[in-house]
């Protein structure tokens, strides 16, 4: 889903945050990608927007805020999906990591919501669960 400016700019504004540009650009690139992404991945897709080091403290004061979170720490390399709310949220789910190209996929919820007993499943905020192996196109 794409954000306009004006949207990221409400989104920071409620989180207590400043509206700079690099700011914006990183919130928009977050919400425009469909998996969870590395600060590499974010500095390459906005290049003509801030520093690396200002792109890192962003997605860093993103999760404190709770407008990103974690998603992986795979191969000691962070990588950051947005916080959703209404129909947009991300509920709690798995993800895949390739061994060969460390890209990080989501898996649907229902990989593995059959094996959280349903009485826990509402008490649960978060969780980090991922799956290890080769994905399609390196295989």
């Amino acid at each position: 889903m794409k954000l306009t400016i004006q949207e990221s700019r409400d989104m920071l504004r409620e989180a207590g945050l400043r509206s700079t540009m690099t700011r914006i650009s990183v919130l928009r690139q977050l919400w425009e990608e469909t998996r969870p992404v590395s600060h590499s991945e974010i500095v390459a897709a906005i290049q003509d927007v801030g520093d690396q080091a200002t792109v890192y403290r962003s997605l860093l004061t993103f999760v404190e805020k709770g407008l990103a979170r974690v998603a992986s720490n795979a191969g000691g390399i962070a990588r950051y999906e947005p916080v959703r709310t209404g129909e947009e949220a991300h509920q709690v789910h798995p993800h895949f990591v390739c061994s060969i190209c460390n890209v990080v996929f989501c898996l649907p919820e229902s990989t593995v919501i059959t094996m959280v007993i349903p009485a826990w499943r509402e008490r649960l905020h978060h969780a980090k669960l991922q799956f290890v192996g080769v994905c399609l196109e390196c295989k």
